[in-house]
């Protein structure tokens, strides 16, 4: 495993400052082209009025500079119709993770800028790594129906797409800081260029430092991020940007708790302080040193480190046909989890299982404590061209896309002293890994996946009736190729298969997805609009691993093993909207009746037979409910915005874990998805005075498949206020903005699998069958912060 080197950060911000002005010496002149300025907040309380014939929504640069400026993308979007969101802390330094209409995040495709950020091999999503609040210009969603144009593979659920803001056309400076409870620190700069040159190519580059401590616990996070953008038009004809994001943190992970823990340690019981010990080696004694109960809170830790370069050339031929090209490279490299890992020197199974003598005492009968989790690097380049052409009444848009993600996965482990300093943090120098008898270094998983994506779409969209009837058809096919490869490593089961030979796979997933919509204008102010489409996501490269099953060891050698096939299959899902939205001066209003049939629905869960988490399909899942969203400008002053979401949610199937095990899943509520949720945002605005009150409501949910255990309901209140404070000197419009989150403290819990699939099937005991109690996250209490910010 290579670490990260200075050198491709340096190679990405030269592409990203120089591909314009390469790309613009080799244009010609071919025509005008039109660019869509930034999206814009209205006076109705935070809603956009929308045109698609389908359920979307978004939040605007007005309300997002009002929120906490580490909030994470999450965060953001956590008032808008259908959307259940939790962060393991107010900061949003932490992370979290998202539902929208009961879809979780590795169901929901995510873009920044229209390139895709899900992970390539279980599509989950990390709100935490993405950008700055201050240079967000957009976060929106489309609810259920993914995008024809999206380049995803694994989005049965609909989209969330960021938006980040344009160099301005000015020069100028933006400085930020920001302090709080927890020793919350946060500092911000902003430099932008300006319109520079006749081609009037305009940058800017941002950096942000983000600390804090945890809420529970020892240990905090530690942030440092880079924003850069770059713009050029060498003529009427031509727009050419790039963009990079870089972001470096680590942080210590908060701990889960069962409801018997919480009722034995209390709501702030987390990691252990308590540095674990070796033993004194002694030669020819078999020694066991055992992971502590409570772990160790420096060994509970996750650092990743990622980039994302986007660009985009756009040219427009004619008035009537324009072509662009957006090419993308996302790096990620990362680790996390709990990092006490117990190692048994020796052994008798195969060669790779082995460690050599571990505390060095000469012999190898010890089982010795060690510092090591899942490693895991991304290179994934990719690239999407579209077409759009107008004719008569047609607006034809059409595309390819396509990208190779290369997904390394390794679990290597290295040693710690007595002080709890392991000898390498982020796992990534392989001098430093323990090794196997054959002198290569010790893997608890050793894996490959390359996955190649591909999506070929066309949409139409049809103008009748003088613009007062539109009709929206598309249809895009998308593919995903799995190449995976398992190297021989520590990680075996008998339960599941083992991993303790190379073995290679491949399987393509492929499917067409129709979509169609339409959209009617009653009059200049209200519409109606009705729209199906169908989804799919392909499973995870997590449905490979463990598929030899058999065999006998001889001499450290497997031999007689067989190859199973992968269980999961592809996981579809059909949306359709039925819409009325209502557009005035001062007041917006959008609301849908949605339903959904999922056929095949992938969710990993807890088999109490086996004691292992598992993916399965669980059979097919409907949903329905309602969505409403309004703004209003109730005077010059006071804006209001609110939304309202009822979701039904039932499994059709009982689910079969076994050949002799089926769990009673049939007409259950499908887990950590509420019935009811409720958000209201009020904005004030007077002088030089604004403020901003939110409130949440998230109602009772299940916890487990077969519901029977249940989150109760809660309400949050988040409150910003702030005043702008007079021009002087070298100061212009600063201002000064106080956020307080979950205003009234209250107390909350959340499921721990937020950002996936992932369930418990039960809590209770079946039979001579043990339950697997639910882990929750504790809602973070109280969080205050102040910033001052001005530009120069």
């Amino acid at each position: 495993m290579k670490p990260f080197k200075p050198q491709r950060l340096a190679l990405l911000i030269s592409m990203a400052f120089t591909a314009p002005m390469l790309m613009a010496q080799q244009s010609t002149d071919v025509g005008r082209i039109n660019v869509e300025g930034q999206p814009g907040g209205t006076d109705t309380g935070m809603i956009s009025q929308e045109e698609t014939p389908k359920a979307r929504s978004s939040v605007s640069r007005q309300y997002i500079e009002k929120l906490n400026p580490t909030a994470n993308s999450f965060q953001i979007i956590d008032i808008l119709p259908g959307v259940n969101t939790f962060n393991y802390d107010a900061t949003g330094l932490f992370g979290g993770g998202i539902r929208i209409r009961g879809f979780a995040g590795d169901q929901l495709g995510m873009t920044i800028n229209g390139a895709p950020v899900n992970d390539s091999g279980n599509f989950a999503v990390y709100p935490q790594e993405y950008t700055d609040t201050e240079n967000l210009c957009e976060v929106f969603i489309t609810q259920g129906s993914t995008d024809t144009d999206s380049p995803h593979v694994g989005a049965s659920g609909g989209n969330i797409g960021m938006v980040t803001c344009a160099p301005k056309d000015a020069f100028g400076v933006r400085a930020a800081q920001s302090i709080g409870q927890l020793n919350y620190r946060r500092s911000f700069v902003r430099l932008d260029t300006g319109k520079v040159g006749p081609s009037n190519l305009k940058a800017f580059i941002s950096y942000s430092k983000a600390s804090a401590e945890k809420f529970k616990g020892a240990g905090g996070a530690d942030r440092d991020h880079i924003d850069m953008a770059v713009e050029v038009r060498p003529n009427a004809d031509v727009f050419l940007s790039a963009s990079l994001l870089y972001n470096n943190a680590i942080n210590n992970n908060i701990r889960a708790l069962s409801n018997p823990q919480i009722a034995q340690y209390g709501r702030n019981f987390d990691f252990s302080t308590v540095v674990p010990q070796h033993l004194t080696a002694v030669a020819g004694t078999a020694q066991t040193e055992t992971v502590p109960a409570d772990g160790f809170y420096k060994f509970n830790i996750n650092p990743f480190r990622n980039y994302l370069f986007t660009s985009k050339a756009e040219f427009k031929v004619n008035k009537d046909l324009t072509l662009s090209a957006e090419p993308y490279y996302w790096y990620g490299f990362g680790t996390g989890g709990g990092q006490i890992q117990q190692l048994t020197e020796g052994g008798t199974g195969t060669n790779v299982t082995r460690l050599k003598d571990l505390n060095g005492d000469g012999d190898t009968l010890d089982k010795v404590l060690a510092y090591g989790s899942s490693v895991t690097e991304t290179n994934r380049p990719g690239v999407t061209f579209k077409v759009n052409y107008r004719i008569d009444n047609h607006t034809v848009n059409a595309g390819y896309w396509y990208e190779r993600a290369n997904h390394r996965q390794t679990g290597p482990r290295v040693a710690f002293d007595n002080n709890g300093n392991s000898s390498n943090t982020w796992l990534d120098n392989p001098a430093a890994f323990l090794q196997r008898p054959d002198g290569q270094a010790f893997q608890a998983r050793d894996w490959r996946t390359i996955s190649t994506g591909k999506s070929l779409y066309v949409q139409d969209t049809i103008a009748l009736m003088n613009d007062k009837l539109m009709l929206q058809i598309g249809g895009r096919n998308a593919t995903i190729d799995r190449d995976f490869t398992n190297y021989a490593n520590a990680q075996s089961s008998s339960a599941t298969g083992r991993s303790d030979a190379d073995y290679q796979i491949k399987r393509s997933y492929s499917k067409f997805l129709p979509s169609a919509g339409v959209k009617y204008n009653l009059d200049t102010q209200k519409s109606v609009f009705f729209n199906v489409a169908e989804n799919f996501k392909a499973p995870g490269n997590f449905s490979f691993q463990n598929l030899l099953q058999g065999g006998t060891v001889a001499n450290g050698v497997l031999t007689g093993a067989t190859l199973r096939n992968p269980v999961v299959g592809i996981e579809t899902s059909t949306n359709m909207d039925l819409g009325y939205r209502l557009q005035t001066e001062s007041t917006t209003l959008s609301g849908s009746v949605f339903m959904v049939n999922y056929k095949n629905r992938i969710a990993s869960a807890f088999n109490p037979e086996t004691a292992l988490s598992v993916d399965y399909n669980v059979g097919d899942v409907s949903l329905k409910g309602v969505e409403l969203e309004a703004g209003q400008k109730l005077n010059k002053n006071f804006s209001l915005y609110g939304s309202m979401s009822y979701t039904e949610s039932k499994m059709k199937q009982d689910l079969r874990l076994s050949s002799t095990l089926t769990e009673a899943t049939a007409g259950k509520n499908f887990p950590d998805t509420p019935k009811w949720m409720a958000a209201m945002a009020l904005s004030y605005k007077e002088g030089p005075w604004f403020g901003q009150l939110t409130a949440k409501y998230t109602g009772k949910a299940f916890a487990t498949l077969v519901n029977d255990q249940q989150m109760d309901g809660y309400t949050l209140l988040n409150l910003a206020a702030g005043y702008k404070l007079p021009s002087t000197g070298f100061f212009k419009a600063p201002e000064v903005r106080l956020n307080v989150d979950n205003l009234a403290n209250t107390d909350y819990q959340r499921i721990s699998s937020p950002s996936g699939s992932q369930f418990t099937v039960r809590a209770l005991p079946l039979g001579t069958l043990a339950g697997s109690n639910p882990f929750y996250y504790i809602g973070a209490p109280r969080f205050v912060s102040v910033t001052l910010r001005s530009d120069f």
